[in-house]
């Protein structure tokens, strides 16, 4: 039967994010010190953002929200404001971002390649090799690796075809290019991988010991019989050596491990001494804060650690004042994508707090005790479910989110444990029979804390059936094996 072809007409409805959407989303995920940074990159890039210190009254709504028994209940009428509130905590915010900004590095003068090209710049090279030389350190990944092939990123100019220069001159300037990036401090970068970068240092640190026989083993080693330092010990390496007709010497014992030593100077990762120097120190900054006071928990937002945003009244002026078309649509369009980014924001406060709130609400009881084994089974469908938004959302709002109370700061995907496995319904919603997770590890190094003062070691066995006697939990020796692991207590034989 012959196949026909033809055209026909339909009509479909897709139903896309748009970019604001996208970047709701995105800014959703965010954890506080990464939506720093990001602000940070908006108030650099878009002229019509600024911060905003100004001393304005509060409206009482932000001050808190009060949850009790589920039911969120407002400290003011609902109003519609800009994103977040004016007031002292707004003026806080902005100087202590403020003094965010004057800190944050350089990100051109900090890391791997500027440190190279810092350097380059100091030497006395003709244009050529200093253009080849740029572009090799422009290819190098924070390994000091390159990210592609030489091959491929001089194609062009080794193409016949498509030749500026002569082809034998190019490839003689690679090679004095890349000779001279390898000296330069880390030396070793702009190589292929570890084992080149190991051989590279190895023949400029060992320049003048290139007539001594121990350094070069060492370098025949590197260069020919990597394979043999595979187990890192003198007695094998001695002997494989000694075992290889191809090798023209022998080495001793004593002389193996000489020559593992020097080598284990040797970095094999050069450009991550560079990289690790200007990575910043991590710190946890509680998105949220949970109070009970006169009988109720009231949800706190940390306002001091993202500033208040507006848009700049004087680049409003200019578009106002002027007459070009251009410029007109250059500042629309910028005050446009600012708007966006402070609607981006709104959402992203308004729902963190929507989901904080239901958190605290169903886990109730710990934030009265702070007793883990008073967590009930909570899961994100459940809080997706009460929001009327999807799971995905609920997940990207506590992605990298703590949250902080009278009894410590948690993580917010702390709060979410399922319930265990073969438990009645009505065993996991009493409080004096824990049916989570976090519960039963909490039970099990209660059980293993009070047996340590009597002396006694409890096998696995017998914390199952300790759990089951005295909480009415039926866990398996498997699962009490699982979570004492992860709790990092060792088993009855490790332990002390």
């Amino acid at each position: 039967m012959a196949s026909q072809f033809g055209q026909t007409l339909g009509q479909r409805f897709e139903q896309r994010m748009g970019q604001a959407q996208i970047q709701s989303l995105d800014m959703l995920a965010m954890s506080a010190a990464e939506l720093r940074e990001r602000i940070a990159e908006e108030l650099r890039d878009n002229p019509a953002l600024e911060l905003d210190g100004s001393i304005r009254s509060a409206p009482a709504s932000k001050a808190g929200s009060k949850i009790r028994k589920n039911t969120v209940h407002s400290t003011a009428a609902e109003e519609v404001i800009p994103y977040r509130a004016g007031g002292t905590t707004a003026a806080e915010a902005s100087d202590s971002f403020q003094a965010f900004l004057e800190n944050i590095p350089d990100q051109y003068t900090n890391g791997l390649q500027p440190h190279l090209l810092a350097q380059l710049h100091l030497q006395e090279l003709d244009p050529l090799t200093m253009s080849f030389a740029e572009r090799i350190i422009g290819n190098l990944n924070s390994d000091g690796f390159h990210a592609v092939p030489i091959a491929k990123l001089f194609a062009s100019d080794l193409n016949p075809a498509t030749a500026v220069k002569d082809t034998v001159l190019v490839r003689h300037t690679i090679r004095r290019a890349l000779a001279v990036v390898r000296k330069l401090d880390p030396i070793g970068c702009a190589v292929t991988d570890f084992k080149q970068s190991m051989l590279v240092q190895a023949k400029i640190l060992f320049q003048k010991h290139k007539t001594e026989l121990l350094y070069a083993h060492t370098i025949d080693i590197l260069e020919h019989r990597f394979a043999y330092l595979e187990k890192a010990r003198a007695a094998s390496l001695a002997r494989r050596i000694n075992n290889d007709g191809t090798v023209p010497y022998k080495l001793s014992q004593e002389e193996a491990e000489q020559i593992l030593l020097i080598i284990s100077s040797l970095n094999p990762f050069p450009g991550k001494a560079v990289a690790d120097d200007n990575t910043p120190a991590e710190y946890i900054i509680p998105t949220a804060f949970v109070d009970y006071t006169d009988g109720a928990f009231t949800l706190r937002m940390n306002d001091l650690e993202i500033p208040l945003l507006s848009i700049s009244p004087q680049f409003q002026a200019i578009g106002n004042n002027t007459q070009n078309p251009e410029t007109q649509h250059y500042i629309k369009d910028h005050i446009h994508k600012a708007l966006v980014f402070i609607g981006s924001l709104n959402h992203r406060e308004r729902t963190i707090s929507d989901v904080v709130q239901k958190i605290v609400s169903a886990q109730e009881a710990f934030f009265l005790t702070g007793d883990k084994q008073q967590l009930v089974p909570l899961t994100q469908q459940q809080i997706a479910e009460q929001l009327n938004v999807h799971e995905s959302t609920v997940s990207r709002t506590v992605a990298g989110k703590y949250l902080q109370c009278k009894w410590g700061i948690f993580e917010m995907r702390f709060f979410f444990t399922n319930a265990i496995t073969g438990q009645k319904e009505s065993s996991v919603t009493m409080n004096s029979n824990p049916g989570t997770k976090e519960g039963i590890k909490d039970c099990i190094k209660e059980l293993l804390a009070a047996r340590a003062e009597s002396g006694r070691k409890l096998s696995d066995q017998k914390i199952s059936d300790l759990l089951q006697e005295q909480y009415g939990v039926s866990v398996a020796r498997r699962t009490v094996a699982k979570y004492r692991a992860e709790l990092d207590i060792g088993s009855s034989y490790n332990r002390a």
